[in-house]
C-alpha cells in the first residue's frame, strides 16, 4: 500500500506529460494541416457537398474530339472541373447556338403569341418542323420544335418576329453578359453560310458548360424542353401537329437523370453534343459538353462512363 501511494506522482507526471504531448502533436498536426481541423467542425450534413475525389488508379480519358469538358455543379453553384480538352479553343458549334435562341426568345416574347408560318421560314435548310405556309403556330410551340428536333425553320420563324439583325444582337450581347468570352454568333441556327468564307457561329466547350450553368439557375425551362425524348405538338386551335423526336440518340437509352440536351451536326462543326445529368449521389448537376466529333454519341457515353470511374463519390 505504501509503494502503492508513493508510485502516485509518478503516474500522474507520467499521464500529465503524455496529455501535453498528445495535445503538443495535435496542435502541429492543425498547423500543418488546417483541413483536418475544418473536417471535424463541418456539421455532417454539409459533407454531401463536398468534391468528389479523383481516383488516379483510373487512366487519363482519350477522346478523338477536338474539345471536351465536363463541369459539376452543385446545389449552391459552386462548379468543379471533372474533365477538360482544349476547353478555351474557339469551334463551330452548329445547332447548339438554338440553346441561345431559345434563351432569347424566353426573356424577350410572349410565349403565347401566335406566329404565321412564312414561305422563307420554310424554306429553311433541313426537314424538321413539317411545317406548312400561312399555318399557325404559338411561340412555345416552336419553342419545342426549336429545341427537340432541333427545327430550322421553328429558329426563322421566331427570328422574323424582330428580324435577324436584332436576334443575333441579343444572342451575342447575352453572351457577353454571361462572360462567353469565347463565342460569336452570326445566326440563329448553327447553320453553315452558303459562302465558304462567310463567318460561322462558334463558341468554346467552356463557355458553353458557363451558359448552362446559367440556364440552370435562370431559365431551367429551356434545359427541361431539352431533355424530352417525345413531345406531341398541337396546333392553337387543339390539333393535333406532330410528334416532336429528339435528335439526342442517348436519351433513348436513359432511365432517367438527363437535365438537359442539344445536338449539333454541320460538315464543319462535325458532332457537337451537350448533355447535363444528374451527378451521382444527388451532389448536383454535370454539364459534359462535346465539339468537333466524328461520333459524338459514342464520345458521349465513354466520358460519361469515365466521369463515373474516375471519380470516387
Amino acid at each position: 500500500l505504501l509503494s502503492f501511494f508513493l508510485s502516485l506522482p509518478f503516474w500522474w507526471g507520467t499521464n500529465v506529460g503524455q496529455k501535453n504531448l498528445e495535445d503538443f502533436l495535435f496542435r502541429s498536426q492543425i498547423v500543418s494541416h488546417p483541413q483536418i481541423f475544418s473536417a471535424q467542425i463541418v456539421p455532417e450534413k454539409k459533407l454531401i457537398f463536398s468534391k468528389p475525389v479523383r481516383n488516379w488508379q483510373v487512366e487519363n480519358l482519350k477522346i478523338t474530339a477536338e474539345s471536351g469538358i465536363s463541369v459539376l455543379v452543385d446545389s449552391q453553384g459552386n462548379q468543379e472541373v471533372l474533365f477538360d480538352k482544349d476547353s478555351d479553343e474557339k469551334l463551330p458549334i452548329a445547332s447548339l447556338t438554338k440553346l441561345i435562341t431559345a434563351d432569347i426568345v424566353l426573356e424577350h416574347y410572349d410565349l403565347s403569341q401566335i406566329i404565321e408560318i412564312s414561305h422563307q421560314a420554310v424554306g429553311e435548310e433541313g426537314n424538321s418542323g413539317q411545317f406548312k405556309i400561312g399555318e399557325t403556330l404559338t411561340v412555345e410551340n416552336l419553342l419545342y420544335s426549336l429545341l427537340i428536333e432541333s427545327s430550322n425553320d421553328a429558329a426563322e420563324a421566331l427570328t422574323e418576329v424582330i428580324g435577324k439583325d436584332a436576334m443575333v444582337d441579343l444572342m451575342n450581347l447575352e453572351a457577353k453578359v454571361i462572360g462567353m468570352e469565347n463565342t460569336r454568333f452570326f445566326n440563329p441556327t448553327g447553320l453553315e453560310p452558303d459562302n465558304p468564307n462567310g463567318p460561322i457561329n462558334y463558341s468554346s466547350t467552356k463557355d458553353l458548360a458557363t451558359f448552362a450553368a446559367y440556364l440552370l439557375k435562370t431559365n431551367p425551362k429551356i434545359l427541361e424542353i431539352s431533355a424530352l425524348s417525345e413531345y406531341d405538338l398541337y396546333s392553337p386551335d387543339g390539333v393535333f401537329h406532330h410528334t416532336l423526336i429528339n435528335t439526342d440518340e442517348l436519351l433513348k437509352e436513359s432511365s432517367g437523370g438527363v437535365i438537359g440536351s442539344k445536338t449539333g451536326w454541320t460538315p464543319q462543326a462535325q458532332g457537337c453534343l451537350l448533355l447535363a445529368i444528374k451527378a451521382l449521389k444527388d451532389r448536383g448537376v454535370i454539364i459534359n459538353i462535346i465539339l468537333g466529333s466524328p461520333d459524338r454519341f459514342e464520345e458521349m457515353k465513354k466520358l460519361i462512363n469515365w466521369i463515373g470511374e474516375a471519380y470516387q463519390w
